[in-house]
């Protein structure tokens, strides 16, 4: 299966209301492992970014100063990546806005959420939403 149809899948499973873990982890291991090589950057860079392939940045993604991504991260087209942040493991969907400060690894960030606050870690989960704070965001935490 290509990619693009794993997404879509996981996708539509972030979507239902009773969200199936062991199948969205099962999908996010796939696409990270077997689909996520090498490294596709284009501009929207800021400074002294850090990338560990393999990384994948969709269209028009933007990156902030001091970043540090990878290894085996997909991040889709018109996010924006706050500076100082640090992405590993990660499934970013669409239209994503991450704050300053961030330091994810093996999380999935559903499409159209935006984190508009600064300093923020975690671990295994599953975030969305559109919060001004770390409380008002919708952590899923995975097995």
């Amino acid at each position: 299966m290509r990619m693009k149809e794993l997404l879509k899948q996981l996708e539509q499973l972030l979507n239902e209301k009773d969200f199936d873990l062991l199948k969205i982890q099962e999908l996010k291991t796939e696409i990270l492992k077997n689909h996520v090589k090498g490294l596709k950057i284009e501009n929207y860079i800021g400074d002294y970014p850090t990338f560990m392939e393999p990384v994948i940045l969709g269209d028009k993604v933007k990156i902030g100063d001091d970043v540090l991504i990878g290894p085996k991260v997909y991040i889709g087209n018109d996010s924006v990546i706050e500076d100082y942040a640090e992405i590993s493991n990660s499934i970013i969907f669409d239209n994503v806005k991450i704050g300053k400060n961030f330091k994810l690894d093996n999380c999935i960030i559903i499409n159209d959420s935006k984190l508009n606050f600064d300093n923020f870690s975690s671990k295994n989960c599953i975030l969305k939403g559109i919060a001004e704070s770390e409380e008002e965001l919708e952590i899923i935490r995975e097995r």
